[in-house]
């Protein structure tokens, strides 16, 4: 008998030793939940309250300088600031103007390669900013590229990019005659027809897969309420006399 009840009295204690233990799991578990909610509020607040401050300096600055084109003033604004965000757009956006043009096809050129904006910026930043010498590339000079813009691009925009850069003279020419024969349809579809008003600009419309560009009337407004841009870009008219408005995203 003795021994029968060592033994409940054992298991009894094992028991309680066990469920001390879980409760004891189960209050550190809580207490890790816990902390992890307050730290994640506390990044929330933190990002927030970050945005905020952004937000605030921004609209002194709009305050102060009074500036008659908002949208322009503040992306110029964060790419003075910020540039380290903005993936290398700060230096199209703040490119040379006689060579933004030349710079905007680079861009385009690679976007009708599926390949993304900041990998166009890296062979700007390298020196080659035209289409043209583009064609002076091998794919052996990609590694170069990479190297000297201290980056390293994926897998599969590495491997897309030596797919383009094997046959690079014929994608250029590709690019180029599509881009002509476009410039071709809309002069002849907007300025060869004697019913259509004579065109001041070329409106360029927000930059898509395949962009489109519209002509803008004397004495009308743009098409959207977004604040253009003046820049040195394409236009349907060779006779154009102003530039053509780009709108940026």
């Amino acid at each position: 008998m003795s021994k029968d009840f060592s033994e409940a009295l054992s298991h009894a204690e094992h028991n309680s030793d066990k469920k001390s233990k879980v409760e004891d799991d189960l209050i550190s578990i809580a207490g890790s939940n816990c902390s992890s909610t307050k730290s994640n509020k506390k990044s929330l607040y933190s990002r927030n309250s970050n945005v905020h401050q952004l937000l605030a300096r921004i609209a002194q600055e709009i305050d102060e300088r009074k500036p008659s084109n908002v949208i322009h003033f503040i992306v110029d604004f964060l790419c003075k600031h910020y540039p380290e965000h903005l993936h290398g757009f700060e230096a199209i956006w703040n490119g040379d103007p006689d060579l933004e043009q030349e710079r905007i096809l680079v861009v385009e050129f690679f976007k009708q390669q599926k390949l993304p904006v900041e990998i166009s910026v890296h062979f700007v930043n390298a020196g080659f900013d035209t289409v043209e010498t583009l064609c002076t590339l091998s794919t052996n000079a990609l590694d170069d590229i990479e190297k000297f813009n201290n980056t390293r691009w994926l897998p599969g925009h590495k491997v897309r990019l030596q797919q383009t850069f094997n046959d690079i003279t014929n994608r250029v020419r590709i690019f180029k005659e599509q881009r002509d024969n476009l410039i071709k349809t809309l002069k002849h579809r907007f300025v060869g027809s004697a019913s259509t008003p004579r065109l001041l600009n070329s409106v360029v419309l927000p930059k898509v897969a395949s962009p489109m560009i519209l002509p803008a009337h004397p004495h009308t407004h743009s098409p959207f309420d977004v604040p253009t841009r003046v820049g040195n870009y394409i236009a349907v008219d060779n006779k154009v006399v102003h530039p053509p408005y780009f709108y940026k995203r």
